[in-house]
């Protein structure tokens, strides 16, 4: 693949579009099981990994992190999860192997996987029923516990998701959900508001709950999961010591990667980055997986950067920003981080980084800072 940077690692990503029947807030791309023709899978499968092998014998070494997400993959069973991690793993084991799946897909024929996988990504969402069914979910409290025992005493590394701000929920439910959720251990937690996007069922019957409320959703969240020991190492992710997602540090780096699948998106070279789409629906795919090329300019990747560091508690280190852009960080964004308000961002002589504070300004923030460029 063109663009590549062979003296930077590279990670892959694969898109499983497949899932029993689609979340009302679901705005990934998906299908649900009715809508999927005959012989299908079958073709994806033959077109996944006939693309892993190309990529394998272009890279010719371990990729340095693995992520199968969705859609549900546990829709594909467990052999062919293995198979697609047996051809990704050719050249050896990444530093981590990740897969999502949702709590109804999730059984004991995990442990299949053992030896191909290293961390797996439950949707857990909320342990309470008409939370569940609110949302459109397939999986009820029950199968989020049983899948929660599972993992509890598998040997994976793993993260549970859970969303807040609810429309009809309340912050205590938000709270009970984390503590129960990590009663069983799970050395990562995703926690994220509910997001209304066009196209979804959701959006079609109810708005949000509005910025004041989502906000003190997530604080109570934030602080709870501070209390259970838990670091808020990103904006929805929390780790504890040691089991931070590899993988999505790869993204908020801007790092390099290649995805597979409909829809999967790949972002390839350093000061200026390619970014690449699959054909965006699963039929497109099957009749020619085609990858459409975006070449960004020195300008736009720093932005992207931007966008995807500042999401992080070690936002940017001002080293890295000079060997990747060429200039000095406080000198093209000092005079408008000095208008900032002090307390949504810290800054020592090696990087910039924001807040808690100012995760809630995020957007805001980004968008004063891009002004600059």
């Amino acid at each position: 693949m063109k663009g590549i940077d062979p003296d930077r690692p590279l990670s892959l990503y694969i898109h499983v579009p497949f899932c029993l029947t689609k979340c009302d807030y679901c705005a990934f791309y998906s299908l649900p099981e009715s809508a999927v023709g005959e012989g299908w899978v079958d073709r994806y499968m033959s077109i996944l990994l006939s693309e892993i092998d190309a990529m394998n014998r272009e890279w010719d070494r371990p990729y340095h992190t693995i992520f199968i997400g969705g859609g549900n993959p546990g829709m594909l069973g467990m052999e062919r999860i293995a198979r697609i991690l047996r051809k990704a793993e050719e050249h050896g084991m990444p530093k981590e192997a990740t897969m999502e799946i949702n709590p109804e897909s999730l059984d004991e024929g995990i442990s299949e996987l053992e030896g191909l996988l290293t961390r797996v990504s439950i949707g857990v969402q909320s342990m309470d029923d008409d939370v569940l069914a609110h949302l459109g979910r397939n999986a009820r409290r029950d199968d989020n516990l049983k899948a929660l025992s599972i993992l509890s005493r598998s040997d994976f590394s793993w993260n549970a998701d859970i969303i807040t701000a609810v429309p009809g929920s309340t912050v205590s439910g938000t709270i009970a959900d984390i503590d129960e959720v990590a009663s069983y251990g799970p050395g990562h937690i995703s926690f994220y508001c509910l997001s209304f996007e066009e196209g979804t069922r959701l959006v079609e019957r109810e708005v949000s709950l509005g910025e004041d409320k989502e906000a003190r959703f997530l604080e109570s969240g934030w602080k709870r999961l501070h209390e259970l020991g838990y670091e808020h190492y990103e904006v929805s992710n929390f780790a504890r010591p040691g089991c931070r997602c590899l993988h999505n540090q790869v993204y908020w780096n801007l790092g390099q990667y290649v995805g597979f699948g409909p829809g999967a998106e790949s972002s390839i070279g350093w000061s200026r980055a390619v970014s690449m789409r699959e054909n965006e629906t699963l039929e497109s795919y099957l009749s020619s997986p085609e990858l459409s090329c975006t070449p960004l300019s020195a300008e736009e990747t720093e932005e992207e950067l931007l966008l995807a560091a500042l999401r992080t508690s070690d936002g940017i280190g001002f080293d890295a920003y000079r060997e990747r852009f060429g200039k000095d960080f406080l000198s093209q964004y000092g005079e408008a981080i000095a208008a900032l308000d002090r307390s949504t961002y810290t800054m020592d002589s090696s990087r910039f980084a924001l807040t808690e504070k100012g995760f809630m300004a995020l957007d805001w923030i980004i968008l004063r800072l891009a002004a600059g460029l």
